[in-house]
């Protein structure tokens, strides 16, 4: 079977290096695209990664001074994300491919370097026995964490910064008292009731506002009462009559209250179309 030898110490076959750089520049593209949210195609993900898998092979041959290794390495960087990458029509497309590049290249100095410090704390043990049977599986399993992990912080960071983006300070009334809110202006919320619409309170938020209604035998401003279906199954939530200031508008709502804490950024559910309803210029 040919083989490529390293020293005089192991042997590394041809089959074992080309999947196992294919593995991992699959990974670290999959990483930059998840990244960037730009779309991976799978046949041209395959081919990038290939090319990465056949660059390793030719690689060790390259008798070339330091610097210009660097310059190759990152042109071949270049263009394995360039194989993957769908189109580059016009700058917008150009500027997408460079940060997602960028990224890739990113991912792959900061594995690198993380696994690299990692087996340093190793001793220093030569011989192929070593190098097939302990540290190759070795470094595949420390790699696949490494990428879980990576895809769940990264995961963790466009949820934070969706709901940071749709969040809005607003201020809500009821008929006796108003407070200060933060809310989030959720899509998928289009919770109408006769023509106002719905916004969702934390159970918290929705007592400091309607505290004497809730407490009274009459239910005071509870004027009405809505049933929802959710994931959870349907459920029956009273309706408080109120407004909402949002944007320089007071806008005439309904409140109801959500039965948990809604989340730690925000105390208010807002209707997803609020922006675009017509209330009351302050």
């Amino acid at each position: 079977m040919p083989k490529i030898c390293y020293t005089a110490y192991m042997e590394l076959y041809i089959e074992d290096v080309f999947l196992e750089n294919f593995f991992y520049d699959g990974g670290l593209l999959y990483l930059a695209f998840f990244a960037t949210k730009e779309k991976l195609h799978i046949l041209r993900w395959l081919c990038a990664s290939a090319l990465g898998g056949v660059f390793a092979l030719c690689f060790p041959f390259l008798r070339l001074p330091s610097f210009l290794q660097w310059i190759l390495k990152w042109a071949v960087g270049g263009l394995i994300c360039l194989v993957a990458f769908p189109s580059i029509k016009n700058k917008k497309e150009g500027g997408r491919y460079a940060l997602t590049l960028l990224f890739f290249l990113i991912f792959s100095y900061a594995f690198g370097g993380s696994l690299l410090a990692f087996f340093s704390t190793f001793p220093v043990i030569e011989g192929e026995y070593y190098v097939e049977k302990i540290a190759s599986p070795l470094v595949f399993v420390c790699f696949s964490l490494l990428l879980f992990l990576t895809i769940l912080g990264i995961r963790y960071w466009q949820t934070k910064k969706s709901i940071y983006q749709n969040l809005y300070q607003c201020k809500l009334y009821s008929a006796k008292t108003s407070r200060e809110g933060r809310g989030f202006l959720d899509s998928g919320n289009l919770v109408r009731y006769e023509d106002r619409p719905v916004c969702f309170l934390s159970p918290d938020l929705i007592f400091d506002l309607f505290e004497e209604e809730i407490l009274s035998e009459d239910g005071g401003q509870v004027c009405d009462e809505i049933r929802i279906s959710t994931m959870a199954g349907e459920r029956t939530l009273p309706l408080y009559r109120g407004e909402i200031e949002i944007n320089g508008r007071k806008i005439a709502v309904y409140f109801a209250p959500s039965r948990h804490r809604i989340g730690r950024e925000y105390d208010v559910l807002l209707y997803g179309q609020i922006l675009e309803e017509k209330g009351e210029e302050l």
